[in-house]
């Protein structure tokens, strides 16, 4: 069993704490992990990439198409994450434009991102996680909203239990726990409704 999961976004939104999690969870429920940072400006808002891979693999990055999973915490990195995905990739997307920190950029439309993204993959998942995070009360939830997003409409809950993820949060995070883990349910239970 292998499985392939990308995650690309922007600094600060969580992404290396959300591998962690992950790849804490795969290793208590018993499978081989291996987790690698692939990151150039992430403190200043720049690109982040993270490549998790879970079962009978032997390095730790994701060869262009070989994605099985691709989690996209902004709208514009989903569009940079298309290389890494095949028709079969289940792409589970934060519904979140984050302008670059360049000037005078104009950003393209949300709804041309995702026509986009619907038409390179076999499944296109598109989360508000942001908002839900707020709703909580601090946007840096949102990586465990999409983590719960994750859990809940991929593979992943085949291999790993909710008690795994739940306990990894646990581990990992150590700190505003009670928080993590509703964002992490509340996104679990919103995935059910998206399209």
């Amino acid at each position: 069993m292998r499985l392939n999961i990308y995650l690309t976004g922007v600094g600060g939104q969580g992404l290396i704490t959300f591998a962690s999690v992950l790849g804490q969870a795969a290793v208590d429920s018993g499978l081989r992990a291996l987790v690698a940072e692939t990151h150039g400006l992430s403190q200043r808002g720049g690109a982040v990439d993270v490549h998790v891979r879970i079962g009978d693999v032997d390095s730790p990055l994701i060869p262009k198409g070989g994605a099985d999973i691709v989690v996209a915490f902004e709208l514009i990195e989903a569009l940079r994450s298309l290389p890494f995905t095949n028709r079969a990739t289940v792409l589970i997307v934060n519904r979140r434009l984050i302008p670059p920190p360049i000037l005078k950029v104009k950003l393209p439309k949300p709804e041309l991102i995702e026509a986009e993204v619907k038409g390179r993959v076999a499944r296109a998942y598109f989360i508000n996680a942001y908002d839900y995070a707020v709703k909580i009360g601090n946007p840096v939830f949102e990586n465990m909203v999409m983590l719960g997003a994750l859990h809940a409409l991929s593979r992943v809950s085949e291999v790993i239990s909710v008690e795994s993820i739940e306990g990894a949060i646990v581990k990992v995070i150590g700190k505003a726990v009670s928080e993590n883990l509703k964002a992490f349910r509340l996104g679990r239970s919103i995935a059910s409704s998206v399209s």
